[in-house]
């Protein structure tokens, strides 16, 4: 250090330089009429403080600006100095040699020099800049970094705890410089250091290159601050060391409490808000603060939540406003990239207890939009009949008026499936088959349908936060699952993944994973595989001992919950790891269809018919990755047989449960009625439609007042579920249609097209004989229309009562025996029932 030369002395030097040439060198001066600059300085990006490492032989460019009084920058000639030019010369134009310049004013060769120091500092009007020391070193072949020996030891020896009582804790690391085999790390100088973070993360550790305590060069000071794991490397002269692991301990549980309530379930008036403090430690058992835990609501319509991560006394706090009638959970995690990060395979942690809400309103609840769509199309058939569908609104203008059609909105293609965001800001609707790329899934804002032909196949899932939807293409070979990102963008991105089988999916609550559950179709082996896509790990593929049909996320977020998986069970899996947890699997009568959580955050439903299953969260031990779940199971009847659901509903308040099903087997008739379960009372009850319709689809409001139900008469059935009433039907007429055919206006869409030849009356019965000219064969119980007939009698709309060889017969008072030639036709229709039905979050 015996090299360095003070602040002072060096100015003196340097003005004795100004007249002795003796000293050192200089460049040529031009005489300057600019105002005398308050300020000069001279700088290089790989300056270290006012220090800088080179190379023997090398050069190294630098910058030399001038500040007027307003700290304003000023056009200046400036005059370059080294105080040891044996060492380090800079020419003119402000690049310095590690040795000597052949020509100060037009520098070519750099001549290299000896090792040591130099400072060098620019000149302008008589004000010199601060100097900066220049190192000079022999080539570096390799730098290592390591920790210092000798240090107090720390709370853990693979980790730095944020929370440590005297503060966050520190190592000390150093770099040792080699030349072939010789130490040259005091020549070196200063070192940058320098940190790499998991992508999407934050940093890691505090990295301070200059420790105060010490004037060691080759040190830096590396301090927890973020949870997780990360890397540090040294650098010097174009050379980086391998990288160090460095680590903040990782978050090992968090718990989250209401302020002044110590109640896990709350009651909340809409306009009101509750903060929410979680306490979190780390793996050495302290207690953190100010960590950017992710903050999650499992109805965001009902309840917000906002974070506040800069908290000084809780690790973070939560804002939960109530603005909707309905019922939510609340929950803070530790999700990476943002919290634990860097670890693989990633470690997420998750509360020991959500905060569920019941949010109450003295006002009536608005008035819900539903939309309305119909398969119809998917039938027809493409080669012989044009079939466009539609999407429709049903609103009402005031809690005294009723439901209306709205204005149909095309559709670039026929849905199969439609699920709307938690939001409610855009519904994702999917396609049978790309049909060789015609055909795509379909974002729907409301009043706008746009088609992206890269995904296709049912929507399986929508992530918590809008961003991901899952879609499953189990109609083309071969068998594909889309991962949609930033979906509702025309910048998405989509990854395909071959799958086979995939039936069902669900997002973790903090949207880091999603589990995707798969059976191959028959003649397969009926077993099935769970995939976990994850935003931070690689694919995972696990085989599963049994069937799965179904698979969701507690509401706490730390486990999942399958419908199946196991012979007969319900298995558990943490969310963290993956892994199953033994000690929660539940028996069942068989493996069930359906399983969904509650928004208590304690219970979940799981439908097998004719049984349904209520599961009991009693306890939650969240160490780490190793926590457990404590459940039991409790099965009640429904009392109507065995059936297969196609729809199975929970309440925005948790406290009712719909069903929709069909006879066996699979595609048999629907059941006539909607199923009711009162999940308080474990009781069972019916909803009839008006005209003894057919349930198709259904959907309940936010508020869970109404329910929307499409049927096979057409109509939306709109039922009061306090009392179970079928409120109003509403039909779709030509001018409001869910799909129709060409022309303008715009036609039926024809499903079969008859020729007839000849028409026999017998008494109210008309018996025509028919060709089949398109479509499948005729059937009982269609609609017929019949036109161009020589005796207008026989021309008209009937239903088929009977079918013999070549005929078909209906009843029409009005028909007229003819046998002679005839250039009549008949059209049965396909029928667009609205079998597609969503109501806007």
């Amino acid at each position: 250090m015996g090299r360095f030369v003070s602040l002072a002395a060096l100015a003196s030097i340097f003005l004795s330089c100004c007249f002795l040439a003796s000293c050192g060198h200089t460049t040529a001066t031009n005489i300057i009429t600019n105002p005398v600059p308050t300020s000069v300085s001279l700088t290089n990006s790989s300056m270290v403080g006012l220090n800088v490492s080179l190379e023997v032989g090398k050069t190294l460019s630098f910058t030399a600006t001038a500040k007027g009084a307003r700290n304003n920058t000023i056009n200046e000639t400036f005059s370059f100095l080294s105080s040891n030019p044996t060492v380090v010369t800079i020419a003119g134009n402000g690049v310095a040699c590690a040795g000597t310049w052949d020509s100060l004013t037009n520098p070519q060769v750099c001549v290299p020099g000896t090792v040591g120091t130099a400072q060098l500092a620019a000149t302008a009007q008589g004000v010199s800049s601060p100097p900066i020391t220049v190192y000079v070193h022999a080539r570096i072949t390799n730098i290592a970094v390591s920790k210092v020996p000798g240090q107090a030891p720390t709370l853990s020896n693979t980790c730095l705890s944020k929370g440590a009582p005297l503060g966050p804790e520190s190592g000390l690391y150093q770099a040792t410089a080699m030349s072939g085999s010789t130490d040259i790390t005091p020549s070196v100088g200063p070192f940058i250091w320098q940190q790499v973070n998991p992508t999407g993360g934050s940093s890691i550790v505090n990295l301070t290159s200059t420790p105060p305590t010490t004037t060691a060069l080759n040190q830096a000071i590396v301090s927890a601050s973020i949870p997780g794991q990360g890397m540090i490397f040294a650098s010097a002269s174009g050379l980086t060391s391998q990288t160090v692991p460095v680590q903040t301990c990782p978050v090992q549980s968090i718990s989250v409490t209401a302020a002044n309530n110590p109640s896990t379930s709350l009651l909340m008036n809409t306009g009101t808000t509750t903060t929410l403090n979680a306490t979190v430690m780390d793996s050495v058992g302290m207690t953190l603060t100010g960590v950017p835990l992710s903050w999650n609501t499992s109805n965001p319509i009902s309840a917000t939540v906002s974070p506040n991560n800069a908290s000084t006394v809780y690790g973070s706090v939560g804002t939960v406003s109530a603005s909707a009638v309905g019922a939510a959970s609340v929950i803070a995690s530790c999700t990476p990239p943002t919290c634990n990060t860097g670890f693989k395979p990633s470690l997420p942690i998750y509360p020991t207890s959500p905060i569920s809400f019941d949010v109450s309103s003295s006002t009536a609840p608005t008035s819900p939009t539903a939309y309305v769509t119909t398969t119809a199309c998917v039938t027809a058939n493409p080669t012989k009949a044009t079939c466009n569908a539609t999407i429709v609104p049903l609103t009402k203008s005031s809690n005294t008026s009723t439901f209306v059609a709205g204005t149909p909105v095309g559709l670039p293609a026929s849905p199969n499936s439609i699920i709307f965001d938690e939001r409610g800001t855009n519904a994702y609707l999917g396609v049978d088959s790309s049909h060789f790329g015609q055909n795509g899934a379909m974002v729907f804002s409301g009043s706008a349908a746009s088609q992206f032909n890269s995904a296709f196949g049912k929507v399986l899932a929508v992530s918590p936060d809008t961003s991901t939807v899952i879609f499953s293409d189990t109609f083309d070979t071969p068998n594909q699952v889309f991962i949609c990102n930033s979906c509702s963008a025309a910048s998405r991105t989509i990854t395909s993944l071959l799958i086979t089988g995939a039936t069902a999916a669900a997002f973790s609550p903090d949207n880091l994973k999603a589990y995707i559950v798969a059976t191959p179709p028959p003649p397969a082996p009926q077993v099935s595989t769970l995939y976990i896509y994850s935003k931070v790990d690689a694919l995972q593929k696990i085989s599963l001992n049994a069937a799965a049909n179904d698979v969701v996320f507690a509401e706490e977020g730390g486990f999942s919950y399958l419908a199946g998986g196991a012979p007969s069970s319900i298995t558990v899996r943490r969310t963290c790891d993956n892994a199953p947890d033994p000690s929660a699997t539940l028996s069942t009568a068989a493996i069930p269809n359906m399983i969904r959580a509650l928004p208590d955050a304690t219970t979940l439903l799981a439908l097998e018919p004719p049984n349904i299953d209520l599961v009991s969260i009693t306890a939650l031990s969240a160490a780490g990755c190793s926590g457990t779940i404590t459940d039991s199971a409790n099965t009640v009847n429904l009392g109507q047989g065995t059936f297969i659901p196609t729809q199975f509903i929970i309440s925005g308040d948790g406290a009712t449960a719909y069903i929709l099903g069909e006879t066996q087997p699979s595609g048999s008739a629907r059941l006539p009625f909607i199923m009711v379960f009162n999940i308080g009372n474990h009781t069972t009850s019916a909803i009839s439609l008006t005209g003894n319709a057919i349930p198709l689809s259904a959907s309940l409001s936010p508020a869970s007042n109404l329910l929307f139900v499409g049927a096979d008469d057409g109509a939306v059935h709109i039922i009061d579920t306090s009392s179970g009433s079928d409120l109003q039907q509403v039909t779709f007429p030509a001018q409001t249609p869910l799909c129709f055919g060409p022309g303008n206006p715009p036609t039926a869409v024809p499903k079969t097209v008859v020729a007839i030849s000849a028409v026999s009356q017998n008494g109210s019965n008309t018996t025509y004989s028919y060709v089949v000219n398109s479509g499948p064969p005729l059937a009982v119980g269609e609609t017929i229309v019949i036109a161009g007939m020589k005796d207008g009698g026989n021309d008209g709309t009937y239903t088929i009562l009977s079918l013999g060889p070549a005929t078909f017969a209906v009843t029409n008072n009005s028909g007229v025996t003819t046998t002679s030639a005839q250039n009549g036709s008949g059209t049965v229709s396909i029928t667009c029932n609205p079998d597609l039905v969503a109501v806007k979050p």
